[in-house]
């Protein structure tokens, strides 16, 4: 089942738009350290390292997730869903609303203003209607 979906803009690391479902077990009040750490986690990977950008995080246990991470300059798309669901059903939903911000917003805008992209969770909405992972 699907928990969040985090839309970040990639040079700075600011979450642009944050869609969680209502059971969602994710603490919203630290989805800025999550966000945090996962452009942490990218920047050392593709940067630092140079072994490539992460696009998977996975843990395991009784509240086992997987983050996938959908990078299309200048977003990622990050979905934040249980671990037996399949990963790629959520890599491909990531893909597609990685197109619709674009094509919704381009790719010149004004990052700062994140009150821009609120319309866009309704845009997710639609699109989580016809997931038996999601709503």
């Amino acid at each position: 089942m699907l928990d969040i979906i985090l839309i970040q803009h990639v040079d700075t690391g600011t979450n642009l738009l944050e869609y969680h479902q209502d059971h969602t077990t994710f603490n919203m009040k630290h989805s800025d350290i999550f966000s945090g750490f996962l452009n942490a986690i990218q920047s050392i990977m593709s940067k630092e390292l140079d072994i490539g950008t992460v696009i998977l995080i996975t843990t395991k246990g009784k509240r086992g997730h997987n983050c996938i991470i959908v990078p299309r300059h200048p977003i990622s798309v990050i979905v934040l869903c249980d671990q037996e669901d399949p990963i790629d059903l959520w890599r491909e939903f990531g893909e597609e609303i990685a197109e619709r911000f674009l094509e919704m917003f381009g790719k010149n805008y004004i990052h700062e203003k994140v009150d821009q992209f609120k319309k866009f969770a309704e845009v997710i909405k639609v699109m989580c209607m016809g997931s038996k992972y999601c709503e």
